[in-house]
């Protein structure tokens, strides 16, 4: 009785600790949740040291290429035509969303009449379906479409801009249909950032006569910069992997001119079946993104270790 009392008060002051809850609580989710994830891990590293393709039976039973599809990987002109093509894209389409967003934020940090309908109106195009919002962009840029319609009557006289049939046209359409819909993305993250500033050295430089452009370029700013960095590699992380827009506005079209990664490796792994060439790719532009993304939020590890 004695033994098993010791053992109850041992373990309750296990669970009473932070750590102990945690592992108790969480432990079975994130066991599942990561064997969830490793699998299609393991199974992508696999495929990309073989040339498995469906029509050869089954995946387990692939030859292994002994890194053929990685060699063919970086001699793939037109793949790394799409690699330079989506930083395009997403390099142009975050930072206009980053700056329009931040613009919007620091607007709507302040109190004015009718703030919360306009927030709720200007958070709208986040919650649509991407193939929603491209198809709806696809019918805007079409020959007759409003986009014609509109820039016809500010310069005075009909136009036909061919958006969707020439290459730079067709990203400038689909740029805007993605900055459209994830401007709100960063406006809420940024306004999440200017609300939950402390408020006694925004006051002090108020009361010692800053302006406004002051307070925002040596004070905001720099207290936002992990928020912002934060909200730049989350939102560029996930631009890299525009797929939808591109595709039904596009598809890839004209030409390759709008191709972006993931609808180059959609054509070759499912369009033409080549799985194992497609999982080396995957797998080296993953190791890329890593090399990017990582250097900037390293410092932020850090500051936070400390």
């Amino acid at each position: 009785m004695i033994e098993d009392k010791t053992w109850r008060r041992k373990l309750s002051d296990f669970i009473d600790t932070s750590s102990g809850r945690f592992i108790i609580l969480h432990g079975p989710i994130y066991v599942i949740l990561y064997l969830i994830l490793l699998f299609p891990f393991l199974l992508e590293i696999f495929l990309s040291f073989s040339n498995w393709e469906p029509g050869r039976g089954e995946w387990w039973l692939a030859q292994f290429n002994y890194g053929l599809g990685f060699s063919m990987v970086f001699q793939d002109v037109r793949l790394w035509y799409s690699v330079g093509r989506t930083f395009l894209i997403s390099g142009v389409a975050v930072c206009v969303e980053f700056v329009l967003g931040l613009i919007g934020a620091m607007v709507f940090s302040r109190t004015f009449i009718g703030k919360r309908i306009l927030t709720s109106l200007f958070l709208i195009p986040m919650f649509f379906m991407p193939v929603v919002v491209a198809y709806n962009f696809w019918m805007m840029f079409q020959p007759q479409g409003p986009i014609n319609f509109l820039v016809g009557r500010i310069i005075g006289k009909d136009i036909v801009i061919p958006w969707l049939s020439e290459g730079g046209p067709a990203l400038a359409a689909i740029i805007l249909a993605d900055i459209w819909q994830w401007t709100p993305f960063m406006f809420l993250i940024m306004t999440s950032g200017i609300l939950a500033l402390p408020e006694n050295p925004i006051s002090a430089a108020k009361v010692l006569g800053a302006s406004e452009w002051q307070i925002f370029r040596y004070i905001k700013l720099p207290m936002l910069k992990n928020i912002i960095i934060i909200a730049l590699v989350i939102r560029f992380m996930e631009a890299l992997k525009l797929f939808d827009i591109a595709f039904i506005m596009t598809g890839g079209g004209p030409g390759f001119m709008t191709e972006t990664l993931s609808i180059y490796t959609y054509i070759v792994s499912i369009s033409n079946g080549r799985l194992g060439y497609g999982s080396s790719v995957a797998l080296v532009l993953l190791i890329l993104i890593l090399f990017i993304v990582t250097p900037a939020v390293r410092p932020i590890l850090r500051r936070r270790e400390v």
